[in-house]
């Protein structure tokens, strides 16, 4: 039924009066009129209602709206959880491709800065060197071959970046121990010939840069890391924007819909309601009847007037 306020008053409040004419000189004594009294009648609003001609088309209004609300929060549901997925797919995207570019980049400055201090210690070493040969040979803090090199710079960026723990991280740790022996193992073979304090100074000195590269690689990384949270939140930030705009569209586009079809139903609804209070002004007229309810909780001494409202309202060319 219409969602309408169910009071119905007539228009007209029928006050019936009665006159009363003297005759002679005045001798004769008036009499005093009874107290009107008040007559009410009662009609069932829902009854009236569906007894109008253009109830069939607000009813079909009615169920049209009911279907359009039940699709909006179907379909909106179906958006809401289609773009949950995606949302979650770009953003596995987007941290792999940052991951890996994060880790080209970390390895690309780490070997710069190695390749610094290496030519520091490549000097220091010719330096010695030439005090034993005649012709100086190479020094380079670096001694394990290219794969062993990939390899550490993996496991330092799964320990820096990528912030492994538990077992793993202890794994890690136990095969970054493991190249660091070896590179140590190998670098006794380059002093062949010097003096206890000649390889104490170049120990110190590679001592101190492998020190200085492992504090540039520690620093590095935590920069690297602070940027990928800070363009990982950026890039959340934007996609629920975004999502929020196109959202913001498909909603109103629906709710224009949806509030289309409740302005036919609101103008239907009130010409269905002035054509049954017309009727009512008039039944009351014509009963003297000085009200027509249609809410009560008791019908005591009022006139049951849906029947007669029904007839007349039925009948309501259109």
């Amino acid at each position: 039924m219409m969602g309408v306020k169910p009071l119905l008053a007539a228009a007209a409040s029928v006050m019936i009066a009665f006159s009363f004419l003297t005759a002679g000189c005045g001798t004769k004594k008036e009499e005093t009129p009874p107290a009107p009294v008040n007559r009410y009648g009662v009609a069932d609003l829902e009854t009236l209602v569906k007894a109008h001609p253009k109830y069939s088309e607000y009813f079909k209004l009615e169920t049209e709206y009911n279907h359009l609300l039940s699709q909006y929060r179907t379909e909106r549901n179906k958006l809401i959880d289609a773009s949950s997925k995606q949302q979650k797919i770009n953003a596995a995207l987007a941290d792999t491709a940052r991951r890996v570019a994060a880790e080209n980049e970390l390895k690309t400055k780490v070997k710069a800065r190695e390749d610094e201090l290496n030519q520091g210690l490549q000097n220091l070493y010719q330096d010695i060197e030439k005090k034993h040969h005649a012709a100086a040979g190479s020094m380079t803090l670096e001694t394990l071959t290219p794969e062993e090199r990939a390899e550490m710079a993996n496991l330092q960026m799964k320990l820096t970046v990528l912030g492994v723990t538990g077992d793993e991280k202890e794994q890690v740790k136990s095969e970054l121990h493991k190249l660091m022996d070896l590179r140590t193992s190998r670098e006794k073979g380059n002093m062949a010939g010097w003096t206890e304090e000649e390889m104490k100074q170049m120990k110190e000195a590679k001592e101190k840069a492998q020190s200085e590269l492992e504090a540039y690689s520690n620093s590095t990384a935590e920069e690297i890391k602070n940027r990928l949270e800070e363009e990982g939140q950026a890039d959340m930030a934007q996609v629920e924007n975004d999502f929020a705009e196109s959202h913001e569209a498909w909603d109103n586009d629906w709710q224009a819909r949806i509030d289309s079809k409740q302005k036919q139903m609101a103008e239907l609804k009130k010409e269905i309601m002035e054509d049954i209070e017309q009727e009512a002004a008039r039944l009351a007229s014509e009963k003297n009847l000085d009200m027509i309810f249609s809410k009560y909780k008791a019908n005591i001494s009022a006139d049951d007037v849906t029947g007669d409202l029904a007839g007349r309202i039925v009948n309501i060319q259109k």
